[in-house]
């Protein structure tokens, strides 16, 4: 059995303005200053760590103790409004049927789990997911190999009889699957404007995906035979 891993945010649905929505209100309800909206936005898919670090700096101060009550009250509100404005991409969830009759997929992100799993939900396609790795999963984020390898595990994937690939839009989607091994596949539409390292593939958007993972299968189907 194939594994299909692919990044959340970016590459399934654009979440940007519901993730900015939720640093306002917790800012709001800490009686810290407003910050305009272009200022909290670039934060929202460098990890979350770093979007607590930088949208809160002026109340964290080095504390570890208000980083994880800035945390708790951000993944609370979350939970709670995940989905007011997030929308899949035109395209994906029918792309995602057609990927599930190629493999297992699974969903690797720095988001949270059980966000992932809520979002997924809401927005109607958890049902094609066998697994979901979010940013607290593991002891390690992407682009550690650690998480993808903890997504094989979960969809029974065996590295002897099937093969891997690896979607996203950013540069760390690209080198986790190199640490992988997996084929990889940038989506052009995401947040990020540039790979980083040349992916195998690049995907212009949704609809080509399905044809460019049998690509990417049949690729590694020759670099084996090779």
């Amino acid at each position: 059995m194939h594994l299909i891993a692919l990044d959340l945010d970016g590459t399934i649905e654009d979440s940007r303005s519901d993730m900015a929505a939720v640093v306002h209100r917790v800012r709001a309800r800490l009686d810290l200053p407003a910050r305009p909206d272009e200022a909290v936005r670039p934060w929202v898919n460098r990890g979350m760590d770093q979007l607590y670090r930088a949208c809160f700096d002026d109340h964290l101060q080095g504390s570890d103790a208000c980083l994880a009550d800035v945390r708790a009250r951000y993944e609370e509100d979350y939970l709670v409004n995940v989905a007011r404005e997030t929308r899949l991409y035109p395209g994906i969830a029918a792309a995602l049927a057609r990927l599930a009759e190629l493999g297992r997929l699974a969903v690797v992100t720095n988001k949270p789990q059980r966000i992932s799993r809520r979002l997924l939900a809401t927005l109607g396609v958890d049902g094609a997911f066998s697994a979901v790795i979010g940013g607290d999963t593991c002891a390690a984020t992407k682009p550690d190999p650690l998480v993808l390898e903890e997504a094989a595990r979960r969809c029974g994937f065996d590295a002897a009889s099937g093969r891997a690939v690896m979607i996203g839009d950013t540069a760390a989607d690209v080198a986790l699957g190199r640490a992988f091994g997996a084929v990889t596949i940038w989506c052009a539409w995401g947040y990020a404007a540039d790979p980083g390292e040349a992916p195998d593939f690049v995907a212009e958007t949704p609809e080509a995906l399905p044809e460019l993972v049998r690509a990417a299968l049949g690729t590694i189907e020759a670099r084996a035979a090779g």
